[in-house]
């Protein structure tokens, strides 16, 4: 439920599931926004984004209607908390891209990204209360004080493992879709988009079940889209007060990937080379959790160097 701060309706649009025959490759744009398909991009200007969109929504997508939640655990976490005087989140690895380092003079308004769930396993002694850690694209937070983003989430508490799917315009709370399965394995595909920059739109699909879910994200009071920077990150989340360099990370087995990175402004589309910033989770002492390795264009490696 809610909290009295937070109405998800308010904050939330869910869009109606298309009729079985549908199909999102001739269909007009107006009814594209109406079933929550992200808009069809162009096939010379944007050829990742476009490729990426035919692959999502190809035969046999099932888009549904997001069922949503409050997210008690996403919404009690700050996720641009911050070591020292560094002005780089400290719970954050992966990639991240400044729009004025490209020279387009335009905002960032999309972002894509894919991954798989991880395995994430217990510690041998885990400490009192739930670790977690989320897997996300998103459109400012670094070096600002808002964030659009999307992902999804695995906390473990004891020898319990749960894995979901989440939205947020931070610092508005977050939203569980709680009708989106995720379990590990599970080949994730997520766009982020700020079409117009006082409007979010989110669009995620599950490789395994087929399911597509969108949903429409206003933005804080008094907040607008800036666009300066594009991400693909791997958090730390904090639980309840706790600072997150206090706490441990959860085992995530091997190698966490991002593949098919791209962005985009209104005009240009881009992706973590050659002006991508790697990022890394640090822990007590500035000790690095994780160590972050652009492998390609399109891709990056994050992997899990200590657990505390």
């Amino acid at each position: 439920m809610a909290t009295p701060h937070f109405d998800i309706a308010a904050q939330m649009r869910t869009f109606e599931a298309p009729p079985d025959d549908f199909n999102p490759f001739t269909a007009p744009d107006s009814l594209l926004l109406h079933h929550g398909f992200p808009r069809r991009p162009d096939a010379q200007k944007e050829p990742k984004l476009y490729r990426a969109w035919r692959r999502a929504f190809r035969p046999g997508a099932k888009m549904i209607k997001a069922e949503l939640a409050y997210d008690e655990i996403m919404s009690r976490r700050n996720p641009l908390h911050r070591g020292g005087t560094d002005f780089k989140p400290s719970g954050w690895g992966g990639v991240v891209v400044q729009t004025s380092a490209l020279g387009f003079g335009e905002p960032a308004n999309t972002v894509y990204g894919q991954w798989t769930q991880p395995y994430v396993y217990p510690l041998a002694s885990p400490p009192p209360g739930p670790q977690t850690v989320g897997f996300w694209v998103g459109i400012d937070g670094f070096g600002n004080n808002q964030v659009l983003q999307a992902g999804t989430a695995v906390t473990v508490n004891g020898s319990s493992v749960t894995h979901w799917a989440w939205t947020e315009w931070w610092p508005n709370g977050a939203v569980q879709i709680t009708n989106f399965p995720v379990a590990p394995g599970d080949v994730i595909t997520c766009l982020v988009c700020a079409p117009q920059t006082n409007h979010g739109f989110v669009s995620m699909k599950n490789e395994r079940t087929n399911q597509v879910v969108s949903v429409g994200v206003n933005p804080p009071s008094g907040i607008t889209s800036v666009g300066a920077t594009a991400e693909w990150i791997v958090e730390g989340i904090s639980a309840d007060l706790i600072p997150w360099d206090e706490l441990p990370l959860p085992f995530v087995v091997d190698i966490f990937n991002f593949s098919g990175a791209s962005a985009g402004t209104k005009n240009h589309s881009f992706d973590m080379q050659p002006k991508g910033i790697t990022t890394n989770i640090t822990g007590s002492g500035g000790k690095a959790l994780t160590q972050t390795i652009i492998a390609s264009p399109s891709a990056a490696m994050i992997f899990w160097e200590g657990l505390s």
